[in-house]
């Protein structure tokens, strides 16, 4: 992963990150960090291949399953870190066939509360898969 720093002022910086291992899936995040509200926007393009699939094997009316998956695609956007939690990063996805654009932010209340929440073992974590379970000693 490609990350980079920029300071603004003391304590007030962008972190810009870039994964290298995408296979076809490239993602490239800015957020700010030290503000009272993190704000981020992410672009993520895909290859051909990785968003329709093998030329090989595309299925006829392929056109119409993207154009309905960009129509729902669109719109407000939140993430859960856990079942048990609010949403906590909020924000609007726009997307085309093959690029997204999502511009989010995340307040420090609910950095704060994910940071609790993950402070002990979460049942509801390990079985949606978002945390391993905990070694038995």
């Amino acid at each position: 992963m490609n990350l980079y720093r920029f300071r603004w002022a003391p304590g007030i910086a962008l972190l810009a990150h870039t994964p290298t291992d995408s296979d076809g899936v490239q993602i490239r995040t800015w957020s700010t960090i030290g503000l009272p509200v993190r704000l981020s926007v992410s672009v993520v393009r895909q290859t051909r291949e990785a968003y329709y699939g093998p030329a090989h094997n595309r299925p006829s009316g392929l056109w119409k399953r993207v154009l309905r998956a960009v129509v729902q695609g669109n719109g407000l956007s939140y993430m859960h870190y856990c079942p048990d939690l609010p949403p906590f990063r909020r924000g609007v996805e726009l997307s085309v066939p093959r690029r997204t654009l999502l511009v989010g932010y995340t307040t420090r209340r609910h950095e704060r509360a994910i940071a609790d929440h993950h402070a002990e073992p979460c049942p509801a974590c390990v079985a949606a898969g978002w945390r391993a379970p905990e070694n038995a000693t």
